[in-house]
């Protein structure tokens, strides 16, 4: 085998492994879309009127977020051909960790609410399916800890504004009265930004390396 074929197999096993990422850990466009779903729950949840219509925009958004990452990688970014991202022993160690957390947040808080089960309203129910939703979608859909973040956000506000509430935005009344509240909730807004420029980093990585698989597949039919 002459280096110059070395060289080509080579970089197309690097290609490949990019290419696999956005089967799973890297959204593109996606990740810019949570991050935008992110910042409009935290402010529009804890500005605005809690009404029938915006607590179900607000429930609405983490589960259109994961279907637009499912519909993301399949037709745009894994449309070339599918490739599975295969996970680090760290990164599998760190999924898991924070899947089981979640599993283990919503066993407690069923227990809790066990207790006064008949008397739970439709919004307890929906506070209780959607911490569930959360535990599902952690252990199959959030790979990074930014997507693991922003994840958990949107679907705990969604849970709160079924039971009435919402996490405080700085300078509301609400933040002065529970400041460690406020300041907790200020950290997803902050994590949002950050997804936000992984993905517009993604996707400009995503539309360079396509071109270059696209010249690898020509090249392999002009052969």
């Amino acid at each position: 085998m002459s280096d110059g074929t070395q060289e080509k197999l080579c970089e197309l096993e690097s290609l490949t492994r990019e290419y696999a990422r956005y089967s799973r850990s890297a959204g593109g466009l996606a990740s810019v879309l949570g991050g935008l779903f992110c910042l409009a729950s935290y402010l529009f949840g804890g500005l605005l009127p809690l009404s029938l219509a915006w607590r179900m925009a607000l429930v609405a958004l983490p589960i259109l977020w994961l279907l637009a990452r499912q519909v993301a990688a399949r037709r745009y970014y894994q449309r070339l051909g599918h490739v599975e991202e295969q996970e680090s022993t760290v990164d599998r160690r760190v999924h898991r960790c924070c899947a089981g957390v979640t599993v283990l947040v919503a066993v407690l808080v069923t227990i809790h609410a066990f207790p006064q089960a008949v008397r739970l309203s439709p919004g307890s129910l929906a506070y209780l399916a959607l911490v569930w939703l959360l535990a599902l979608a952690a252990w199959r859909w959030l790979r990074s800890a930014l997507d693991f973040v922003v994840g958990t956000f949107l679907f705990c506000q969604a849970a709160l504004v079924c039971a009435g509430f919402a996490y405080p935005v700085i300078g509301t009344a609400e933040a002065i009265a529970n400041p460690p509240m406020a300041l907790l909730a200020l950290l997803f807004p902050l994590t949002a930004l950050l997804l936000i420029g992984r993905g517009v980093s993604d996707h400009r990585r995503f539309r360079s390396l396509r071109a270059r698989l696209l010249q690898f597949r020509e090249a392999a039919g002009e052969a």
